[in-house]
């Protein structure tokens, strides 16, 4: 375990002046009406550290992170179809990145139909298949924002017994999925010092078409790319469709730090795993060497009693590690969207609170695994360890 006290980090990067540093931060913070409450801005505050060691030695940051779950689109199919991507970059800016467009798009074919049946397009809709790929949503992306807005809720409030968890864990379409509000809250954090040299937060609205931008950044300055994941490459179970996205986000740097813990570990990642790849070398930020050691620490002699804190959405995610830490731990607390899944396989009522029971996924083995049966397993082997599991007891 010593030898994971032993990564390379941001420390180590030599020289910095005037070189463009590729940072992957995970920005994916709550946004309402493109404002950030200071009270959840803390991933961003957490990544200033990493950025000042770059800037304040005359480097150039350029943050690379993803905010939601957006259904994104493939770049091989938007590179030379100049029209098509920027009716898609457009359907964001318009939105303001409330996507709507987004939460239409993860609907079945079925439904689809049927809200573009109360829409002004009607007539156009009625000959479209059900099918993936007929069009209905470019159809919809057509419309204006205001009667987007009314066709959803007119689909919402009629299907209130209608649960789509992979869409209420953003709070459906109400999400903002732009990295745009993010961008100015991280200035006015790196400029909060007036007695520091103040600095220059860019933007830039395509982050697979950035090149010019990124060659007209000056020393001390900061570029934030626009949601990684409004391209479906990013996160792409295949291959090469990563490597192409990696290969271009790439083009825009010379080094490669993670600060990213809540994604380093995702084997299918082309920001994690093909980008340090392509460029040859990576390195942790401030933040992810943090992570590393404080998880060194509870994988070693930790005193006793321990109690162990855990939250987030996915049990998916987190399974490993909790069953890593059982013979570490005396209690474990387990809050957020994930202890809902917890209290499901334990026969408690959850309403229609977000929850992982009855999924499943696939393993980095290929194997697919039973969410249910892992939540079960868990119980039962934490009960073995004589580990007490401490779910929540009231919600709001």
């Amino acid at each position: 375990m010593s030898s994971l006290k032993n990564k390379r980090s941001v420390d180590d990067i030599w020289p910095v002046s005037r070189k463009r540093v590729l940072i992957r931060v995970d920005f994916n913070v709550e946004i309402n009406d493109g404002v950030i409450a200071k009270s959840r801005d803390q991933r961003i505050r957490a990544a200033i550290p990493t950025i000042r060691r770059i800037t304040d030695q005359g480097g150039i940051c350029i943050l690379m992170s993803h905010m939601g779950r957006p259904t994104g689109h493939k770049h091989s199919v938007l590179k030379n179809d100049d029209v098509k991507r920027r009716r898609y970059l457009n359907i964001w800016k318009d939105e303001k990145g409330a996507g709507d467009t987004v939460y239409y798009s993860l609907l079945s074919g079925e439904i689809k139909k049927k809200i573009l049946g109360w829409s002004s397009v009607a007539t156009s809709a009625a000959d479209l298949s059900e099918v993936e790929g007929a069009g209905k949503t470019d159809l919809f992306a057509s419309l204006s924002n205001a009667e987007k807005k009314s066709l959803l809720k007119r689909f919402q409030n009629g299907n209130h017994n209608t649960t789509y968890p992979h869409l209420r864990q953003y709070d459906g379409y109400n999400m903002e999925l732009t990295l745009m509000p993010v961008a100015a809250r991280l200035s006015e954090l790196l400029n909060a010092d007036t007695s520091r040299p103040p600095v220059d937060v860019l933007f830039a609205e395509d982050c697979m078409n950035a090149e010019e931008i990124v060659a007209s950044l000056l020393p001390g300055q900061v570029l934030l790319l626009e949601n990684l994941r409004f391209y479906s490459d990013e996160n792409s179970l295949i291959e090469s469709e990563r490597i192409i996205m990696a290969q271009q986000l790439a083009s825009y740097g010379d080094y490669f730090v993670c600060d990213a813990f809540g994604t380093s570990h995702r084997r299918n990642s082309a920001t994690t795993v093909e980008l340090p790849a392509i460029i040859g070398h990576g390195c942790c930020g401030y933040l992810l060497k943090k992570e590393i050691e404080s998880y060194v620490d509870l994988l070693g002699d930790t005193p006793r009693p321990m109690l162990a804190v855990i939250g987030g959405a996915k049990v998916s995610d987190k399974i490993i590690l909790l069953e890593h830490i059982l013979r570490k731990i005396d209690t474990l607390l387990i809050g957020g969207a994930m202890a809902y899944t917890f209290l499901k396989v334990a026969g408690y009522e959850i309403g229609d609170s977000f929850n992982e029971s009855g999924q499943s996924f696939i393993d980095k083995y290929g194997e697919k695994r039973n969410i249910d049966e892992l939540a079960q397993n868990f119980l039962i082997k934490a009960k073995a360890c004589n580990v007490q599991v401490l779910l929540p007891l009231d919600h709001v």
